[in-house]
């Protein structure tokens, strides 16, 4: 497959990792069959998403249809969640609401953080289930479960932190 994939940090680099390690050609121009988003914030249009010909599949560290928005994480100890997890959702022209195409849940660690969760937990979770995806794809399946809307949230970002003053 031609894959481009878009994103930054850790979860960026382990799923340009398995798409090699997988042989498939890593591309910057089209024809895309795949697009891949691995922690990018942008939301895409109609346009943009039928460049790939299987779709575009987009990272996001919670249970999908919970915590939809640019800060999963934070809100899920904010909220005070028992459990977290990881989706890859097909991407649609709305905010985190495509239909999901893998997704496991985890219980939060006693001892854990926001950046201990997602860094130690939540990205070697989703390059493990990206690698099983992309095995699905590779034999012509195209797993697509819609979220069910009647547990959907969504967050805004987290609020800044005050500037001290002097």
């Amino acid at each position: 497959m031609r894959i481009k994939v878009f994103g930054s940090g850790p979860i960026y680099d382990e799923t340009r990792a398995i798409c090699e390690r997988r042989g498939h050609a890593i591309v910057e121009e089209r024809p895309y069959d795949l697009i891949v988003l691995a922690n990018v914030l942008r939301i895409l249009k109609a346009p943009e998403i039928a460049e790939a010909g299987l779709g575009v599949l987009c990272f996001h560290p919670s249970m999908l249809p919970r915590h939809r928005g640019g800060d999963a994480v934070y809100w899920t100890f904010k909220m005070g969640d028992t459990e977290s997890g990881i989706t890859w959702f097909w991407v649609d022209e709305g905010i985190d609401t495509g239909p999901i195409a893998i997704q496991e849940s985890v219980p939060l660690p006693a001892d854990s953080s926001p950046s201990k969760l997602y860094f130690e937990t939540l990205v070697p979770l989703g390059a493990r289930l990206f690698d099983a995806l992309l095995a699905q794809l590779e034999r012509g399946e195209r797993p697509s479960t819609v979220q069910d809307e009647s547990r959907a949230t969504f967050e805004l970002r987290r609020p800044p932190k005050p500037k001290e003053t002097a």
